[in-house]
């Protein structure tokens, strides 16, 4: 089984991650720039 996380930003578009930190840091730096976002993760 694969975890992808999928972030969604109009700035940056659609970004489909594997690896979880990596998500959890794109995240903060939307929130920190004030980017609305939308989050989501599925197992594969």
């Amino acid at each position: 089984m694969k975890t992808y996380y999928q972030i969604t930003a109009e700035e940056i578009g659609i970004v489909l991650l594997r690896k979880r930190k990596i998500a959890k840091a794109l995240r903060r730096w939307l929130r920190e720039n004030g980017m609305p976002y939308e989050y989501v993760f599925y197992v594969r």
